[in-house]
């Protein structure tokens, strides 16, 4: 028999299918959250709404809505891939046919406050001194039933050293 905390899902990004009762201004239907399965001030529940956004990566910062104790709203949260970089499964085409970009591109997922996919595709700018890939801040969105095209990639990631203060916390 399943227990309410065996239901509870693992701490990352979701959208949410109802509005949170009691808080549906922060938390509406429809929106993506970072939940955890935890909080700062028990083993209860928290969920975040987005903050802002910084390089297609949403930060969650601000109170909390803590110790939730609302198990049928939890258990009807829908995971979303995590933010960060893929490589497409195959070509992806747009724009009537128009645009395409081809198998194998390095992306970069991101979503709009309501969950939506975004994806920002890596390109090399001429006039760039650096060997750096840019990822523009406007991206082209792709339908929740594409997500499958993507596969997920490793990459390095510098240390950061807490002066930006806006480093992702994606470890749990």
């Amino acid at each position: 028999m399943a227990t309410p905390k065996n239901r509870v899902p693992d701490c990352g990004l979701y959208r949410t299918p109802k509005a949170y009762p009691g808080q549906e201004e922060r938390i509406p239907a429809g929106c993506l959250v970072y939940f955890h399965n935890h909080s700062d001030s028990g083993p209860l529940p928290s969920v975040l709404a987005p903050d802002h956004n910084i390089q297609n990566r949403w930060h969650f910062h601000g109170p909390a809505i803590e110790n939730i104790r609302n198990p049928s709203w939890v258990e009807q949260l829908e995971k979303v891939p995590t933010e960060g970089f893929y490589t497409l499964r195959q070509e992806l085409t747009f724009d009537e046919g128009r645009g395409k970009w081809p198998k194998g591109s390095i992306v970069q997922l991101g979503y709009t406050k309501s969950a939506d996919p975004i994806l920002f595709v890596a390109t090399i700018r001429a006039r760039l001194e650096e060997n750096d890939l840019f990822f523009s801040d406007k991206g082209m969105g792709l339908p929740r039933e594409r997500l499958n095209i993507l596969e997920p990639c490793s990459w390095y990631t510098e240390p950061d050293d807490g002066s930006s203060g806006h480093a992702p916390n994606l470890g749990h």
